[in-house]
């Protein structure tokens, strides 16, 4: 008994940390977001509070972690996805992660939420996070697959040598992570990928092959968002060998098609031979011959979501129709 009440009362005390934050938050001015603020932001210091109840302190952080961003996703009224909550203000998401991670260094959902959710608003707080997960985690593969992912879109949007030290970086965490127990094969396939000059690199299939990774990911909703993206690069592999077949089609008869009706009649009874097939590259061609099962009633060629492509008149290009719900 002398033992249970003095843990009882670390338990309630430290159960405490959560309402009274949330008191704290209630009690400031809400009218200007940009004053968001924790009463209590170091991790350190709330570790000591805890009084060896690191593990509890850190659950009912993580709680308040994925309540927040709850709260401001259903208050934005968007959906669950990176391109969806990238605009949305959440000055406290980082903070959350690294009292979580503080108090438990193994806490690897804490990591990999921030590798999805913190790059588009803080990409040097989402790199930080991670390599603090490799420090204390150092075999935990799908950490280097996060950070590696995180340098890769930093290269994409760089140029010259500041876009050659990232895809550097990339390669050198991929490289790193096929080395851990448990490792995919692919992630020192994506190292390699990363190590090609830029000039010849091929991006679309370098993201393919990462968001594949993503699929296996115990994580729901990275696998949701690696779907989303994987239907978005196949609808752009498919209008880029629409319009391929277009152009060919333009050249022979000297006109623009009037709809894209002709164009997915014609997959349907084209052979892997027809001449105007051949005339194409063999990845266009192999796009094209694997839509056949994607025709709508009318030969309209359909989007991985089911929506009719819609043909642009004055470019002659195919596209995403403004009903699609592709990502874009």
């Amino acid at each position: 008994m002398k033992r249970t009440l003095p843990i009882l009362i670390i338990i309630a005390g430290l159960a405490s940390l959560y309402p009274m934050q949330r008191w704290v938050d209630g009690v400031r001015p809400q009218a200007v977001e940009s004053t968001e603020t924790l009463f209590m932001s170091s991790g350190e210091a709330i570790k000591k509070m805890s009084l060896g109840l690191e593990g509890l302190a850190a659950d009912i952080y993580w709680i308040r972690t994925i309540q927040y961003f709850g709260r401001k996703l259903i208050d934005s009224g968007k959906p669950l996805s990176m391109t969806a909550t990238k605009d949305l203000y959440m000055p406290l998401l980082a903070p959350l992660l690294n009292i979580v991670v503080t108090l438990d260094p193994h806490h690897i959902p804490a990591y990999r939420f921030g590798a999805i959710f913190l790059p588009e608003r803080d990409m040097d707080a989402a790199i930080a996070l991670l390599e603090k997960g490799i420090r204390e985690n150092p075999a935990e593969w799908r950490l280097y697959q996060d950070i590696g992912y995180i340098y890769w879109q930093r290269a994409k949007e760089a140029t010259g040598e500041e876009a050659t030290i990232y895809y550097e970086k990339a390669a050198e965490y991929y490289d790193l992570g096929s080395k851990q127990p448990g490792a995919r094969s692919w992630m020192a396939d994506l190292a390699g990928l990363m190590r090609i000059r830029e000039g010849s690199r091929d991006e679309r299939e370098t993201a393919r092959r990462i968001y594949e990774g993503y699929l296996e990911s115990d994580d729901k909703n990275i696998r949701a968002q690696a779907e989303i993206r994987l239907r978005q690069i196949i609808a752009l592999d498919q209008i880029d060998a629409i319009n391929a077949l277009l152009a060919e089609l333009e050249k022979r008869t000297g006109k623009c098609l009037p709809d894209l009706r002709p164009v997915g009649r014609g997959l349907m009874r084209a052979r892997s031979n027809d001449p105007v097939l051949m005339s194409l590259n063999q990845k266009e061609r192999e796009v094209l011959l694997g839509m056949r099962g994607n025709i709508s009633e009318d030969g309209t060629p359909l989007d991985p979501e089911g929506f009719p492509y819609a043909l642009n008149q004055q470019t002659c290009k195919a596209e995403l129709s403004p009903e699609s719900t592709v990502a874009r």
